[in-house]
This record gives structure tokens, C-alpha cells and sequence, in this order.
């Protein structure tokens, strides 16, 4: 797990230069490898708040918070547990006259894994076999079934339905889906909701003609969302070697989009 650090020195606390030197923290982080990088930042004073408020650009002098406490550096840090982040943090020695705060980074959100296949069928025919629900289940290695919530709903934006995965480890879940781009025969798109109905990923179909007549260039993404998913959980409970687990998550979702798309549209190996 990565977290930010924000060096916060109480500039009203007069503290000698070797008590206000982090030489030796950084010293003992990068020896225990646990600092990636760090800088420190000129004074706030030197520094611009940029704002933008009715169209108008206006800039201001620091410092920014109303507060005795500035940010005057910023340390990147790779922790197994935010116990041991904040361990880190709490070594420093602006902690005794300042604060640092410490903020996990967010791997997972964003997270993307995107195939492109040359299928050998039009735009309007491959339009149709991606909004096709009642087929997912045949041709995903992953989703076993899917059907629209309301009756005769079909694809347009708006429109909900509930798909059914099953994961490598055995894990069922069943899921609720928004329909947010339904352009046919140039794309189909959905969220996929979490049990918040916050989206939990994000999944897209575009389609182009191919540069033969009879062909389309099919692109398949997928994005995760800002919503709790399995991946979310995986990566928080691996620790250190999130990007590791979400990796091998994207390594292979992109093996199962790549084999949807082939079984949908009898395309080659």
C-alpha cells in the first residue's frame, strides 16, 4: 500500500535546524525501504492559490489554510498496513512540531484493462450480439448469466439489469448494471453498482468499421469505478503487493474480454 505523507511544520514553533532535520528519518525510510521518494517544498508564503470562480482565473499569496501549519514537504511511503504508515509518520520529526498527515494512494480506482479485436462481421451485426443479454452466459468465461430488470427494456440508456459472475476462486455474486451509451452500431456501455449503488466499475463496447468491408474494429474497456468491488478488498488486504493483485486482476480480465469477443463473433485466435 502507498501512502502520501504531507509534512506539516507549525511555522510558529521555533525548533533548531537539527531538531527541524529529517536527514536521519530519511536515512533509517530508505534503509528499511519503505520511503520511494520524498521532496521538500519551498515556503508557503512563496507559494499561489489558483481559483476559478464565474470564468475569472484569480490567484492569491500564501498561505492557503487557516492554519499555523503549512505543508512543507511530501514523502512517498510503501507500507504493509496503515498501522505501520502511520508508524512512519509518526518518526518524523515534524511530528513534534508540526503534524504529518498521512494519506493513502488509490490504485484501484482507475484501474483499466482494454482489448481490441478485428472481427469479421459488420458494425450493426456485432452491435447486436454485445446488447444481446440472454447470450453473455454462453460465450463469457466469467459472467454466467445476464437479463434485464424491466420487462422489454432492451438497450438504451437508463435501462438496468442484473448479471451473474463467477470467479476463478468459486465466489458468486450477483450484480446490478446501468446502462449509460446505448448508440447503436457505434457503442454500448454500463456501470456495474456496488451494494451502495456507488459505481463499482465501468465497461464500454466501440465500434468501428474495419479496414475491409464486412468488419469491425471491436474495442472492449474496462475501468474501475470509485464503488467497493472484490479487487477493492483484494488489494487492501494484500497490502504492500497491492499493485500486484490488481495486475493479475487486469492480466486477466483482458484474457476473458479477448475470449468473449472471439466466442461472440467466431473470430480466429
Amino acid at each position: 500500500m502507498k501512502f502520501l505523507l504531507m509534512i506539516c511544520p507549525d511555522e510558529s514553533i521555533k525548533v533548531s535546524p537539527e531538531e527541524a532535520s529529517a536527514h536521519d528519518w530519511v536515512e533509517e525510510m530508505d534503509g528499511r525501504g519503505v520511503r520511494l521518494r520524498g521532496h521538500a517544498l519551498r515556503p508557503a508564503a512563496e507559494g499561489r492559490a489558483v481559483r476559478v470562480r464565474d470564468g475569472e482565473v484569480l490567484v492569491g499569496d500564501g498561505p492557503f489554510a487557516e492554519t499555523k501549519e503549512q505543508v512543507g514537504g511530501v514523502d512517498i511511503i510503501e507500507c504493509a498496513t496503515l498501522e505501520e504508515a502511520v508508524e512512519v509518520a509518526a518518526r518524523h520529526p515534524v511530528a513534534r512540531f508540526g503534524s504529518v498527515e498521512v494519506r493513502e494512494f488509490d490504485e484501484v480506482t482507475g484501474a483499466t484493462a482494454e482489448v481490441e479485436v478485428r472481427v469479421p462481421l459488420p458494425p450493426s451485426e456485432v452491435w447486436d450480439l454485445v446488447t444481446d443479454l440472454s447470450r453473455l452466459g454462453e460465450w463469457s468465461p466469467e459472467c454466467t448469466r445476464a437479463s434485464w430488470l424491466e420487462p422489454d427494456a432492451g438497450p438504451r440508456a437508463g435501462a438496468r439489469f442484473q448479471a451473474s459472475n463467477r470467479y476463478p476462486n468459486g465466489f458468486v455474486a450477483d450484480v446490478t448494471c446501468v446502462v449509460t451509451r446505448a448508440d447503436r452500431p457505434h457503442g454500448f456501455a454500463w456501470e456495474v453498482l456496488d451494494g451502495s449503488g456507488v459505481p463499482g466499475s465501468l465497461w464500454s463496447y466501440d465500434l468501428r468499421p474495419g479496414s475491409e468491408p464486412g468488419q469491425t474494429l471491436l474495442r472492449h474497456t474496462f475501468v474501475h469505478g470509485p464503488g467497493n468491488t472484490g479487487l477493492r478488498v483484494a488489494a487492501r488486504r494484500s497490502g504492500a503487493d497491492a499493485s500486484t493483485v490488481i495486475d493479475g486482476r487486469l492480466t486477466a480480465l483482458r484474457a476473458n474480454m479477448t475470449a468473449t469477443i472471439r466466442a461472440m463473433t467466431g473470430s480466429p485466435d
